[in-house]
This record gives structure tokens, C-alpha cells and sequence, in this order.
């Protein structure tokens, strides 16, 4: 709906990959070769266009391993540009968004251990001494599990839990140590969550003319969902998801709604995705008209 209504105010793309308004979102089955079809797909789109247009294209990828296989899929089929092919995990180096340098893990680890180690002098049953290394990597990754999810202290220190009173007084004890940490932190994932917000900013207010893919995410990370959020909404944005069950019955996608009781099916990711940028089922198009190896397999462990 943003997108509809603002589209009169955006620039005109230089090559447009895209003539509807967004969200463009596209997926290819189980099974299919995402790498090559991803490639393929992106030469049908840009047929017809000067050569040029193709490196003006930023496609984000969600692994270096994808990244290298779309290169090597480009490489194998006819000459040209090549994309710009950046990664999703890399966002906070963008020189853009003026970014402080990352805290090491190292040093946030030996942090985490001076603090722990001054609450067990302090409390020294909340747990044994020959802990204090374990406690402070366990801490380091629920802390950047939180900033990835973009959850504070506080919200989580505020979870009604009094069924495990005794238990969760200890998990507070832990919980204070992290609250100072957060406050202007440079930890990765709390740079990468600061680095969508910044650049939803910037194209919010200038938004790319040439096209923003994101392919093979499917929004499990809190960020990554907030990133794919931002380039749905784009006027030349797209999603292609990997390994997107079309065989999914509308009354099960529906039946997704509760994550207590649907997170553990394969495609709950998507519908989450589908909840938090405003399309059903329905919306999701092919990126290509291809079949999976064995399509009645598919259909098969579809249901």
C-alpha cells in the first residue's frame, strides 16, 4: 500500500526491471537448482536492455558460497556485466552509512567474563567458579542473538515467568550484566541492525532507481526480515525465496498464524515473512517456469 501510493513521487528507473507496484516477491521450489535459476531469471528480465543495465543491478545474496555459485553461473552462460553482487552480512561495511568500527568478539568475551566474575563474587551459588569462561560465551551469544531480533534487557527481563521464579531470578542476574553492553553497542549484529535502519532511511528518502534483489534469504534472522522488509517496499525491489513450497494448501498456510504451535513446519519462515510485509500465498510468483527434479515427490512430501 506504501508503495502504490508513493510511486507517482518516485525517479524513474534508468533500466526497470519491475512494472507493477511492490511488493515483487518471487520464489523457486524445493529441489530446483537456485544458483542457476536465479541467473537465469535475471537474464530473461534484463533481455532487451543495453549491457550495462545488468551491472547496475545489487543483488544481495545470503551466503559467500551462493555468492561464489551465482558468479560461476554468470561466468558459464553468455558474456557480460556482472551484477553487483554484495551479501547480506556485509551491510554494516556499506561506507554509506557511517558506521563505528565493530567491537571484537574477543574483547566483548573478556568483558562479559570481568563482569560475570564480579557477580559471582557477589553471589557465588548463582554458579561454579570453573563456569565463568562458559557462562561468558553463552552470554556473548544470546547477546547477539537479542540484537539480532532487536530485543532489549529490558523487554526480556519484563517476561512473565513465575512459573520458574527461582530460575529466572538467576537468568535476571545474568540479564543486568548485558544492559550496560547494549547502550551504543558495536557489536556485529547490533551494527548490521543499526546499518538496515540507516539505509531504509536513505532510500525511503531517495529510493534506488535500479533494481534491489534480495535471493536465497528467507528472513529467519531478525535483521535479515527487517532488510527484506525494506527492499519489498522498494519500487524496483524484489524477494526471491529459496525452496518455496507451491504445493502448500491455502488452508495450511493459514493455519500458521501461532508460532507456539507452527514454527517447527518448514515453510513457517515464509509465512512469517508473509506477515510482516503485507502478502498472502498468493502474491508469492515464480521466478522461473521451472519444475523441481521430481515434481511429484514434491508434492508427495508437500503433504
Amino acid at each position: 500500500m506504501l508503495a502504490a501510493r508513493k510511486a507517482s513521487h518516485w525517479p524513474k528507473a534508468y533500466f526497470p526491471m519491475f512494472e507493477t507496484a511492490a511488493p515483487h516477491i518471487f520464489a523457486l521450489p524445493p529441489g530446483a537448482d537456485f544458483p542457476a535459476e536465479l541467473v537465469a531469471g535475471l537474464r530473461e528480465r534484463m533481455a532487451g536492455k543495453p549491457p550495462e543495465a545488468m551491472g547496475r543491478v545489487m543483488l544481495y545474496l545470503n551466503t559467500s558460497r551462493m555468492r561464489r555459485r551465482v558468479e560461476e553461473a554468470f561466468r558459464a552462460s553468455a558474456p557480460g556485466f556482472l551484477p553487483k553482487l554484495l551479501l547480506v552480512s556485509d551491510l554494516a561495511r556499506d561506507p554509506r552509512l557511517f558506521l563505528p568500527a565493530a567491537t571484537s568478539p574477543l574483547r566483548r568475551r573478556l568483558e562479559l567474563t570481568t563482569l560475570i566474575a564480579a557477580l559471582l563474587d557477589r553471589q557465588p551459588d548463582v554458579a561454579p567458579r570453573a563456569a565463568l569462561y562458559d557462562l561468558a560465551d553463552s552470554l556473548a551469544t544470546l547477546m547477539d542473538e537479542m540484537q539480532g531480533e532487536g530485543v532489549s534487557p529490558e523487554v526480556v527481563a519484563g517476561l512473565d515467568v513465575s512459573n520458574h521464579s527461582q530460575h529466572w531470578a538467576r537468568t535476571q542476574a545474568f540479564l543486568k550484566i548485558l544492559t550496560p553492553l547494549f547502550a551504543g553497542s558495536g557489536d556485529k549484529e547490533a551494527l548490521q541492525r543499526l546499518a538496515v535502519t540507516r539505509l531504509s532511511a536513505i532510500w525511503q528518502a531517495a529510493p534506488p532507481q535500479d533494481p534491489v534483489l534480495i535471493a536465497g534469504s528467507t528472513g529467519s534472522r531478525g535483521t535479515t526480515a527487517l532488510f527484506m522488509q525494506v527492499v519489498a517496499r522498494l519500487p524496483q525491489g524484489a524477494l526471491v525465496l529459496p525452496g518455496y513450497d507451491f504445493d502448500t494448501p491455502l488452508p495450511v498456510w493459514n493455519a500458521m498464524d501461532d508460532s507456539l504451535t507452527a514454527e517447527d513446519h518448514p515453510q513457517f519462515r515464509f509465512r512469517r515473512l508473509m506477515d510482516l510485509i503485507g502478502f498472502d500465498a498468493g502474491a508469492v510468483r515464480r521466478w522461473r517456469d521451472v519444475q523441481p527434479p521430481d515434481p511429484n515427490r514434491n508434492k508427495l512430501i508437500s503433504l
